[in-house]
């Protein structure tokens, strides 16, 4: 049995002149990444996984820094493409890639894509991994695509309840994984922020 901690990042700083993989972490976000550091030792995370994406990186580097761990970052672990850049539209795209799955846009991930590589890059973490207890610091809707795989009545609602950041337990046995609904993580809902008060710029 491993134990598997999903790790949404810290709050970001969204910028229209920066490429979505690039966008930082805020002021806020690097006060919570310090906090979430403190709150993650407890865990006994033995191995890291992350996203390339600099706010994945940047929300476990004061973890990093006080357990030594490497960090491998696998790209399928990356946040579902929902639009190309900025647009005025967005939230049509966001409620539309949860009511079909199957929907995307030109260059752009359906949610049924998305779903499957993250589930995978979960799936061959578990595998790969030695430790027995893991981390791996994602997105939020990748996570909770990932949680609508566990229980098809997690959906947009649920998703956009996530905070940043936010730590979901994973069990993982006889390969089949098991959502600890009964886990909080002790001192988050002191640190998180609801992804509402992020700064985002005119999407134009």
């Amino acid at each position: 049995m491993k134990m598997i901690y999903l790790i949404r990042h810290a709050q970001s700083a969204p910028s229209a002149d920066t490429d979505n993989a690039d966008w930082p972490l805020s002021v806020r976000g690097q006060e919570q990444a310090a906090r979430l550091a403190d709150l993650l030792l407890p865990l006994g995370i033995e191995e890291l996984y992350s996203s390339p994406y600099t706010r994945c990186v940047q929300t476990i580097a004061p973890f990093v820094e006080r357990t030594g761990l490497p960090v491998t970052t696998v790209d399928d672990l990356r946040e579902m493409t929902i639009v190309s850049g900025f647009v005025d539209d967005f939230d049509a795209a966001w409620r539309g890639v949860w009511e079909d799955f199957d929907y995307r846009r030109p260059g752009c991930e359906s949610s049924n894509d998305a779903q499957r590589r993250f589930v995978a890059a979960v799936e061959a973490a578990a595998a790969e991994s030695v430790g027995r207890t893991i981390g791996i610091s994602a997105h939020g809707m990748v996570i909770g695509l990932f949680l609508h795989h566990l229980d098809s009545a997690f959906g947009r609602l649920e998703t956009e309840a996530l905070t940043n950041p936010d730590v979901i337990r994973i069990v993982f046995a006889d390969g089949r994984f098991a959502w600890d609904r009964n886990f909080r993580l002790d001192g988050l809902a002191e640190i998180a922020s609801h992804h509402d008060d992020t700064a985002y710029e005119d999407r134009t």
